[in-house]
């Protein structure tokens, strides 16, 4: 029984698919795109993850625009 989901980053919606026939399969791919692509769960209290490329676009847990408020 195989499985397959797919990650969609809530910045600029670029999408990671996780598939694999056994759990580990599974597991290896979702740690491929967290590991190699740099998939994180985007700051704040909302369960979304983004992209690396957007993710180096975050300054810790503030925006670059945040920066310029303090």
């Amino acid at each position: 029984m195989g499985g397959r989901s797919r990650l969609v980053c809530g910045d600029c919606g670029r999408t990671c698919e996780i598939v694999g026939e056994m759990p580990h399969e599974y597991r290896d791919c979702f740690l491929k795109c967290v590991g190699d692509d740099g998939w994180v769960p985007r700051p704040g209290n909302q369960v979304v993850m983004i992209c690396g490329e957007c993710a180096k676009k975050y300054e810790g847990s503030e925006t670059r625009d945040d920066a310029a408020k303090l």
